[in-house]
C-alpha cells in the first residue's frame, strides 16, 4: 500500500516545484536584464579627442593630396573622413553636456557636399576653396562647444608625413 501513495506523491513534488520554479523565473530574468542594461548604461564614452585626432590626421593628409591635384587619393582620404565623422556622431552624440552629434550636423555636414562636386569635378582651385570652408566648420564646432583653442588650419603646402601626394604618371 505505501507504494500506491510514491507515485501520486512524486509527481505532486515535481508539478509544485515546476510551478514554484516557472514563478521565479521571471523576477530572475527582469533582474539579469536589469544588470545587462547597467553593464551597458556602465560602459565609459569614448574619448573624443581620439576620434578627432584620427579625423585631423586624415583631413591633413586629404589637403596634401588636394595639393598634389590627386584625384583619386583625395577622395580616399575625405571618404575617411566621413568615416569618422559618422563614427563620432553615432558612438559620442553628446560630450561633456554638448550635443556633439548636432553640432556636426549644423556645422560640418552641409560642407561636405561641394567637397565632393569640387573633387568629383577635378576643379582643384574650388575643392581648396571648399576645403577650406569644411576645415572652417571644425573651428565653428570647437567654438560653439567651448573648444576654440582647438584651432586646425588647413594643412596645405605643409607635409610631415612620410609620403608622396604626387599623381603616378
Amino acid at each position: 500500500m505505501p507504494h500506491r501513495f510514491l507515485v501520486p506523491t512524486l509527481l505532486s513534488i515535481i508539478l509544485s516545484s515546476f510551478v514554484f520554479i516557472s514563478q521565479c523565473s521571471p523576477p530572475e530574468q527582469q533582474s539579469q536584464q536589469q544588470e545587462q542594461q547597467s553593464s551597458v548604461q556602465q560602459t565609459p564614452t569614448p574619448e573624443l579627442a581620439e576620434y578627432m585626432s584620427t579625423m585631423s590626421y586624415y583631413t591633413h593628409k586629404f589637403a596634401l593630396a588636394v595639393d598634389a591635384q590627386n584625384q583619386e587619393l583625395a577622395q580616399f582620404y575625405f571618404h575617411e573622413i566621413r568615416a569618422i565623422a559618422d563614427e563620432i556622431k553615432k558612438d559620442i552624440p553628446g560630450y561633456e553636456g554638448y550635443d556633439i552629434a548636432r553640432l556636426m550636423e549644423l556645422f560640418l555636414d552641409p560642407t561636405i557636399q561641394p567637397v565632393e562636386d569640387a573633387l568629383a569635378d577635378r576643379n582643384w582651385e574650388t575643392t581648396r576653396k571648399v576645403a577650406i570652408d569644411f576645415i572652417g566648420s571644425c573651428n565653428t564646432c570647437h567654438n560653439a562647444s567651448g573648444h576654440g583653442f582647438v584651432n586646425v588650419t588647413p594643412g596645405f603646402d605643409n607635409n610631415p608625413y612620410n609620403q608622396d601626394f604626387s599623381v603616378e604618371e
